[in-house]
This record gives structure tokens, sequence and C-alpha cells, in this order.
């Protein structure tokens, strides 16, 4: 009897642990990934992104990127050279896909999100990718990668619920 309830109750335990686990899902790495490896998983934990930056070699390749959680800049990856693009999103827009082209380089970054904007960078050069997450609720939560002295050579998108906070 008491190998029973013990059993019943780690199964319970298991459930409720399995139910409050967080989703998240990754798509990439897309590019060469060769260089200095970055991540933004520690500053997503600030709240959702609110905005980003994107520096583009004029007519070629991404050279940096930086992201906002929760109105509060992360550090850049890459190089803040060339054109800056900056884009601040609504209330409540999140990224909803992430596609471009990629080779050595990320050469083209298309940002989806969820009010039907579309924000195009850089130049459509080498092999397509289309990330998106696995459940149709989920959003880009944080992005992972690698860049080196010219621009950003991978790029990795994570996805998950989104937040209830802005």
């Amino acid at each position: 009897m008491l190998l029973q309830i013990l059993t019943v109750t780690l199964v319970l335990l298991a459930n409720s642990a399995a139910e409050n686990e967080d989703r998240h899902s990754y798509s990439g790495e897309y590019g060469s990934a060769s260089g200095t490896p970055f991540s933004y998983s520690g500053p997503h934990r600030w709240g959702p992104i609110t905005a980003f930056r994107v520096w583009e070699y004029p007519y070629y390749y991404i050279y940096g990127i930086q992201l906002q959680f929760a109105h509060r800049w992360s550090e850049s990856y890459g190089l803040q050279r060339g054109t800056k693009h900056e884009v601040t999103l609504f209330r409540g827009e999140l990224i909803t896909q992430v596609s471009g082209k990629h080779s050595t380089y990320i050469y083209q970054l298309i940002i989806s999100t969820s009010h039907g904007r579309i924000f195009f960078f850089g130049q459509p050069y080498g092999t397509c990718f289309n990330a998106f997450p696995l459940d149709c609720t989920d959003v880009l939560a944080f992005l992972t990668g690698h860049h080196n002295g010219a621009g950003i050579t991978g790029l990795g998108m994570h996805w998950a619920e989104p937040e209830k906070r802005e």
C-alpha cells in the first residue's frame, strides 16, 4: 500500500513539474557559425523583445545586431558599422518569424511580427532560411549565434510562449 501511495505521489509531482516547465523550441543555427559565439539567453529574462537594431554593410551582409528587452537595451554583437536600422515594436507586438539568406555571413534578415509588419535588412544572397516556432502561439524569445571581426556569421532563433508582462 505504501509503495502505491509513493508511486502515485511521484507521478503527480512529475506531471505538475511538466506543466510548469517552460516550453522552448529552436531554429538554426544558420550561416557558417564561425568566430565568437553570442547569446541573448540572459537578457531575455528582462521581458519580451520591444525593439531591435540591425547594422548592415550597404548592399551586402549583416554587420551587427542588438535586441531590446522590456525597454532595456542589451549588448550588441558584431559590428556597429554601416547602415543602422532601429525598429521599435508596438505595444503587444511580437516577432513571429525570422527568414533570410545565409552563406559565410548572414546576408539578409526578414523579420515578421504579430501585427503583420515585415522588415527587410541586407541583400538576397546565399541559401534561404525560414525560422518559426514549433507551436504557432510561441514567439521569438531570444537569439544566439556567432560573429567575427567583420559581421554576423551565424544566427539561431529561440521560441517560447509570450510573456504576459510588458
